[in-house]
């Protein structure tokens, strides 16, 4: 990665920040992240820790082309990871909105990356699980990766046509394209939609604050720095083609989740005693896909077992939380 310079859109985002994060502890690479909103407090809060020499955040709304187009001129970009997206909660409560940054800012920065005449090694597209169906839809064991697609709503339409999209850059390009399809994140970062309730439980904890998780229903659940870690590999190691893969994740229920969080808060100083329960909402998530393909392609990806996931959560929360970082909940 000598002399690469990164792109990471949505690079504040709970997986835009932890792969910025992988690149800045990882390789020598310039890394730039874009956001509809940047500040210098902003950037040392998320990047506390890290030495930002070699990090630039930059104001983008990819619903305007011409501010990328712009940001292309101005950046010799060697690697791009799209990331920028409006979570399911926003784009159900703004479809138009929703619209013009999930699936119009795909378009909008493929097409000026066609245009650049950059010489663009890899790019990198964060789909989602939401490209499936519910869990109903697939009723026998492990759900594989080229299961049938069925989304449910706007958020996983938009991102299955993102999908598509990067397919034909590819093949009009030869540019080397990832597909990436996340499910439930949980750890630090993650602070948006419905499935960040595990997240909120644990830093009510830190708090000392009872939570209760809405839905009882079975999820695959990601530890962030893992996503990050898997998304920036992706970028960074050998790989030629178009695929499309999900990610390593561990298969476990609501209730489940919710005993390891007050499991593991018993080893952590102070922490003892917490109250998380689970509420009857049930979801019809997709949950236990297949994930094996993307480690047979990138093995060196990590992951976390979900106890030593939710202990460096927690760690991390009760960190911020001693430096008045971590901002009460409802």
């Amino acid at each position: 990665m000598n002399r690469s310079t990164v792109l990471i859109t949505g690079g504040y985002g709970c997986i835009g920040a932890e792969t910025t994060k992988w690149f800045l502890k990882n390789t020598d690479a310039s890394v730039v992240i874009a956001s509809r909103s940047v500040s210098a407090d902003r950037t040392n809060r998320v990047f506390d820790g890290y030495e930002l020499d070699r990090l630039t955040a930059v104001s983008l709304d990819v619903s305007q082309p011409e501010a990328i187009v712009d940001l292309l001129v101005r950046h010799a970009f060697t690697h791009v990871i799209h990331l920028a997206a409006l979570q399911t909660p926003d784009c159900n409560a703004n479809p138009d909105l929703g619209l013009q940054v999930n699936l119009a800012g795909t378009q909008h920065l493929l097409e000026a990356l066609k245009r650049s005449g950059r010489d663009l090694q890899r790019f990198v597209f964060a789909s989602s699980i939401a490209v499936y169906g519910p869990r109903s839809l697939y009723p026998f064991g492990t759900v594989p990766s080229d299961a049938g697609l069925a989304p449910s709503g706007p958020y996983g339409i938009w991102k299955l046509a993102g999908e598509h999209l990067s397919r034909l850059f590819h093949e009009q390009t030869g540019v080397p394209t990832i597909c990436l399809r996340p499910a439930v994140l949980y750890g630090p970062g993650r602070d948006i939609g419905l499935t960040s309730s595990p997240t909120t439980a644990m830093k009510h904890v830190v708090q000392r604050l009872p939570y209760e998780i809405p839905f009882c229903s079975t999820q695959d659940y990601q530890f962030a720095p893992d996503v990050g870690a898997a998304t920036a590999i992706s970028a960074s190691e050998k790989f030629e083609g178009f695929g499309t893969y999900t990610m390593p994740s561990h298969t476990l229920s609501s209730q489940q989740m919710a005993d390891v969080i007050c499991e593991v808060a018993e080893q952590v100083e102070g922490l003892a005693g917490a109250e998380v329960s689970v509420g009857e909402q049930s979801v019809p998530f997709i949950c236990d896909l297949e994930y094996e393909s993307f480690l047979k392609r990138f093995p060196n990806t990590p992951h976390s077992s979900i106890r030593d996931g939710v202990l460096q959560t927690l760690s991390t929360f009760l960190r911020q939380h001693q430096k008045g970082w971590l901002v009460p909940e409802a």
